[in-house]
């Protein structure tokens, strides 16, 4: 009985605690929230910084992006800069912006548009920043089959 009891009371300790050491879950996404956060960076955003970013799930890696007169003028995948600099555009704040956007129409119809198999749903939760609008932390979840991804800012810097 004792031991029941001292079990009970640690497992509802680790409830309890488990949010402070996994920290709080992201945001579900909207298209109402991914609007704001765009109106917030088109009034806000710098035209100059540099972003670092972790990336997660089908294609892991670190990116960093320089970013001047709103274009990508350098730019790092795991410390190797890419050949093609059409690469470099995908990972800036309007970039990620648009790959966000075209995850909204994926998680509408993921068998069509990702050809994943029937019943397959994505959860879709993004953090944005509340100063500037861009996307902090960004996290698709596939139940059913298909490609997780994720991806967290890890410096931000206005140059």
């Amino acid at each position: 009985m004792l031991f029941g009891l001292v079990l009970l009371g640690a497992l509802a300790g680790a409830v309890v605690m488990l949010p402070w050491f996994v920290g709080r879950p992201l945001p579900e996404l909207t298209e109402a929230a991914l609007d704001a956060a765009e109106e917030r960076w088109s009034e806000r955003g710098p035209a100059n910084y540099d972003l670092d970013l972790e990336i997660q799930g089908a294609q892991p890696g670190d990116v960093h992006v320089e970013v001047r007169g709103g274009r990508a003028t350098a730019f790092q995948r795991d410390g190797r800069t890419p050949a093609q600099q059409r690469t470099w555009e995908v990972w800036t704040v309007p970039g990620q912006f648009e790959m966000i956007e075209r995850e909204l129409e994926l998680a509408a119809d993921p068998v069509h548009e990702m050809q994943t198999e029937p019943g397959t749903q994505l959860g879709l939760r993004c953090e944005f920043d509340p100063d500037y609008g861009y996307p902090r932390q960004f996290h698709r979840m596939v139940f059913g089959g298909g490609p997780e991804v994720y991806w967290r800012v890890t410096d931000f810097q206005s140059r």
